[in-house]
């Protein structure tokens, strides 16, 4: 990919209010949740399987996660001291949990017909917990993304627009399957942009729209105009143990992205849940590092976070209290 592709002269960023919240926080909470989440296996499963689009498609009229009840995950998030959430509104794959205007493949036309994003946005909103949307921009099931490419920037770029005028408030949007600075395999060549993702005009109309929303690219390279702070995926601050993150850090406020389980999304034949303990280990090496920490959880297909991932999560969350408390009264 080209030097020309990777810029953007976006003029505006997010509030400074805002960003010192972001920074003021002891963890957030993410998710992986999609069609993937039926096959239990990886969200890149469609890729990795070769799995033909029509064969894919067909998991929408499977997908129905009837015990998903926005309300109950919003008050496990004040239950564990999370203090700020962000779900993928769309992944890789294209499939979107909001009810868009710009395509058919969504949430609201499987037999769930509800808009997961909506109820969720509710149920934050009224417990004061930042939501924050992901946006996959690689699409593999948009025909445009191979074929016409300004319809395709005018369909990304449309649906964040929805994101952000739909749903009130919205504290953060995440991008992800940009990766400038990777070498693509063989059977990736299909992952290619075929021009300019015209970041500049995306940037400043988020921060138009919702002037307290964090853009944040993660594109694994340095930061650039219009994104709000610098996210390492499975690595600390610097680091690059994963092996394609940048050790580049920059002056903008930081944060690390973990997974608590084996994967991003649900695996139904692998769980590694990492203790209370090792989480802790996570937010508070962050912390170290003037970072935020993100740790994420895979929702099951019926629509749960998993009971034993909860769990690890209220431990955490007395082990922070306790931790922060004794530091305070150390400091007195």
């Amino acid at each position: 990919m080209s030097k020309i592709e990777h810029t953007s002269h976006a003029q505006l960023q997010a509030t400074p209010e805002a960003i010192q919240r972001f920074q003021a926080m002891s963890y957030g909470i993410t998710t992986h949740w999609g069609l993937y989440s039926l096959l239990g296996r990886n969200e890149w499963a469609m890729h990795l399987e070769h799995i033909p689009t029509p064969e894919y498609e067909q998991l929408m009229q499977q997908f129905n996660p009837t015990h998903f009840n926005a309300r109950q995950w919003a008050d496990i998030l004040v239950e564990v001291g999370a203090q700020a959430f962000m779900i993928t509104s769309k992944h890789h794959d294209g499939f979107c949990l909001f009810d868009s205007a710009l395509t058919n493949y969504k949430v609201t036309n499987t037999p769930f017909k509800r808009d997961i994003i909506g109820e969720l946005a509710d149920a934050l909103h009224q417990r004061n917990i930042p939501l924050h949307l992901y946006y996959s921009l690689l699409d593999w099931h948009h025909p445009t993304y191979q074929t016409d490419w300004d319809a395709y920037v005018a369909y990304y770029q449309g649906q964040v627009r929805e994101l952000c005028t739909n749903y009130g408030k919205i504290d953060g949007i995440v991008f992800d399957g940009y990766w400038p600075r990777h070498p693509l395999a063989p059977d990736q060549t299909h992952f290619l942009a075929r021009g300019s993702w015209d970041l500049t005009h995306t940037y400043d109309s988020i921060h138009t729209l919702q002037p307290q929303a964090l853009v944040v690219n993660n594109h694994h390279a340095t930061p650039l105009a219009g994104e709000d702070y610098q996210v390492w995926e499975i690595d600390l601050p610097g680091e690059n143990t994963i092996g394609f993150n940048t050790t580049e850090i920059s002056s903008l406020p930081l944060a690390s992205w973990f997974t608590i389980n084996a994967g991003w999304s649900y695996r139904q034949a692998e769980q590694e849940i990492k203790p209370a303990e090792e989480l802790l280990c996570l937010v508070t090496e962050s912390h170290r590092r003037h970072a935020t920490c993100w740790l994420n959880v895979g929702p099951t297909p019926e629509g749960e976070i998993l009971p034993a991932e909860v769990a690890e999560f209220r431990r955490l969350g007395q082990l922070y209290w306790y931790q922060e408390s004794s530091q305070v009264i150390h400091l007195q």
